[in-house]
């Protein structure tokens, strides 16, 4: 009798309503073979090799971390020129803690476009098929997806959010600050969770509409635009501190701009409530729909 691990045998498909026969695809037998015995490990491993050998997605990677870098170093610079030249372009309650981690902002771009394309892709190719003929177990992709997504974001973003602070600050000069001022190392942090809990959420999201523009496609448009037109309504304005982006921004913020009432942790435990509900979103559409 084939296990509840089987998805094929070389006489056939195994029927289930998560198997690949269900949901109208199949793969070969060579294919599915490894994933037979290794469980968990082998669809974590099978999902790792799909993000290091795809050149696109390590392009967008490498890319997202050169730029925060440079941008860090040019932020740092102009704003260092211009607090000596004291020309009035840099507010008043400017505090160069706030300053080494605004990179985080463009940061999260790219590792919103990684959470989207690393399941999107498959299903606008068809290959979630296959995917799904070598783990049938759905809830096992599931988590090796989410999984591998962490694991890739988090050294990623600890890495950038780390280096984008110290070349910001070294440009502000006379300006910055060291590690050991206050807020710096949580903000270090923070900042690192906060970048793979939107690219987390980013993986739900598009697990749950299928498609790679309409997920970043809203995701950017919330970002760059509802979000902060939401300030401006006075009625709005309270509640939008609760918002993912804002209360993972604030839990960043030591200067002016920080939100007592909120705080750094509570800015990143809301962070993680809209994260888990997408991701609960995202496998709730997965477990259910055909592909």
């Amino acid at each position: 009798m084939a296990s509840s691990e089987t998805a094929a045998t070389p006489s056939g498909p195994a029927r289930g309503p998560d198997s690949p026969a269900a949901s109208g695809g199949a793969a070969p037998a060579a294919v599915l073979a490894p994933a037979r015995g290794g469980g968990t490990a082998a669809a974590i491993r099978a999902e790792w090799t799909k993000v290091r050998t795809l050149r696109s997605t390590l392009a967008l990677l490498v890319g997202t971390f050169l730029a925060s870098i440079g941008l860090a170093l040019l932020s740092g610079v102009s704003v260092g020129n211009a607090l000596a030249a004291d020309n009035g372009r840099v507010r008043p309650d400017f505090h160069p803690v706030d300053s080494g981690f605004n990179i985080v902002w463009y940061t999260q771009l790219g590792l919103v476009a990684f959470g989207v394309l690393l399941i999107s892709g498959e299903f606008g190719s068809g290959m979630i098929r296959v995917s799904l003929a070598a783990v049938p177990r759905r809830a096992r992709l599931y988590l090796a997806k989410a999984g591998v997504c962490a694991a890739v974001t988090l050294p990623l973003a600890a890495l950038t959010v780390v280096l984008s602070f110290l070349i910001d600050q070294a440009g502000l000069g006379e300006y910055g600050v060291g590690v050991d001022e206050p807020g710096v190392l949580r903000g270090m942090l923070l900042g690192a969770v906060y970048l793979t809990l939107i690219a987390l959420l980013a993986f739900g999201m598009a697990t749950a509409v299928r498609s790679t523009a309409v997920a970043l496609g809203a995701l950017y448009v919330f970002l760059f635009a509802l979000s902060p037109l939401s300030q401006a309504v006075p009625g709005l304005k309270e509640a939008a501190r609760y918002l993912p982006d804002k209360a993972g921004i604030q839990a960043l913020k030591v200067g002016a701009d920080a939100d007592p009432a909120l705080g750094p942790w509570g800015g990143i435990l809301v962070v993680a409530g809209w994260t888990a509900l997408a991701l609960l979103a995202g496998w709730f559409a997965f477990r259910r729909r055909e592909v």
